[in-house]
């Protein structure tokens, strides 16, 4: 039996967790209706040995049919934004803040209880991003991103400026030895085609973390909590780096 594969799965499976999400369908339901273990579902969702007699079944499960899944699936989202958006963005952090949370599946009320934000002013964010054509307003009070979640900014633009001014920051001032700062460093030899090789890595591995918040999520685990993830690569000055040991 033929099984699901990436990349052109995930977009599917992206549509099916949306759905099943919408209906409230979880994943314990899922492995009782189809006489398997929870983590089995899991897996599946994320596209590990899944066939398409069980994809069907999900589907069937969640009340849509497959064929329209795919369509959906196949609906592009915008890649990059508009300038005229950026400079929106980057002069409200606000504004920013919510059309983030939005990108990342976050939908009002999980907004408001997180942002501590007043519901008047929520909505006029969910208004003025609406109108920039960066979200639609959905049935049921819901929104969705009308951008992909791997959307781009302009380098040197004005999200970009806005990232050195208030993200950049809390990543380079953390204390690196305390016991939640969790992270890997490294020095290769690589040229810039590697360099690409380890960032197409880097776009692949957010899936898989965002994969795991919605399993987190899903579980409606109580210690979760907002974490900043940063992954890199760039050329080191060896002269530089090596000057002093060497005078």
């Amino acid at each position: 039996m033929a099984t699901t594969r990436r990349p052109g799965a995930a977009t599917i499976l992206s549509e099916l967790r949306r759905e099943l999400k919408a209906r409230g369908v979880r994943a314990g339901q899922l492995a009782q209706e189809l006489k398997v273990a929870e983590p089995t579902v899991w897996r599946w969702l994320r596209g590990d040995g899944l066939t398409l007699d069980r994809l069907d079944e999900m589907c069937a499960i969640a009340g849509v049919d497959l064929r329209d899944l795919a369509a959906r699936s196949g609906e592009e989202g915008e890649e990059s934004f508009t300038l005229a958006q950026e400079r929106i963005l980057a002069a409200d952090r606000g504004l920013a803040l919510v059309f983030f949370a939005i990108l990342h599946g976050a939908q009002p009320a999980e907004i408001e209880r997180e942002l501590g934000l007043p519901r008047s002013r929520l909505h006029a964010h969910f208004e003025r991003l609406a109108r920039l054509g960066l979200i639609d307003l959905a049935p049921r009070g819901r929104v969705r991103p009308k951008v992909k979640r791997s959307v781009r900014w302009r380098r040197g633009g004005p999200l970009s400026a806005a990232f050195e001014r208030t993200v950049k920051p809390l990543f380079m001032s953390m204390d690196f030895g305390s016991a939640d700062a969790l992270y890997v460093s490294d020095m290769v030899v690589m040229s810039k085609a590697g360099q690409a090789r380890v960032h197409a890595l880097f776009e692949a591995l957010r899936d898989d973390i965002h994969m795991i918040a919605e399993q987190e999520k899903a579980a409606r685990l109580d210690d979760r909590e907002w974490s900043g993830v940063l992954m890199m690569v760039r050329p080191f000055d060896m002269e530089e780096t090596t000057a002093e040991l060497r005078a």
